[in-house]
């Protein structure tokens, strides 16, 4: 604990060449994106990965609405950073692998996944649906820095 008397100590910058790792359950509840967005804004600022902030917060939202739209629990964020790799995962219990389809210029969802497989670097689906201990998917993608 600083005294009043000492000098405020500037916070340690993150080593860009170190790996860290974030993760964040979030509820089934639509108030949950909007966590997830200012969370992962606040950890890649705090890492000073501002060249990635607005393309991660726009990815990870769409998948955190697609995790709350086709499951019905809760669902696991994960933030990882590899040297010059930003890998982000989103992890829901639903049933079925994601679908990337053409949307009409009429229809209100499904735009998701095509920003996903557009901005991304590298992005994909790990399925569990044979582990019936732990069913469902895992989302992802990689910004390169």
């Amino acid at each position: 604990m600083r005294t009043p008397n000492e000098p405020l100590k500037p916070p340690e910058l993150p080593n860009p060449h170190e790996p860290w790792s974030y993760g964040l359950f979030i509820p089934h509840d639509p108030r949950a994106v909007g966590i997830v967005r200012a969370t992962v804004r606040a950890i890649l600022k705090a890492a000073r990965l501002h060249c990635v902030v607005d393309t991660a917060e726009l990815l990870v939202s769409e998948l955190a609405t697609n995790a709350y739209r086709y499951s019905k629990t809760d669902a696991y964020v994960s933030v990882d950073w590899v040297p010059h790799d930003l890998h982000v995962a989103v992890w829901d219990t639903g049933t079925g692998l994601p679908q990337r389809h053409a949307p009409t210029r009429e229809d209100e969802h499904g735009r998701g996944l095509g920003l996903v497989q557009t901005c991304a670097d590298a992005w994909g689906v790990q399925s569990h649906e044979s582990d019936p201990a732990s069913p469902g998917k895992a989302v992802w993608f990689i910004l390169r820095t």
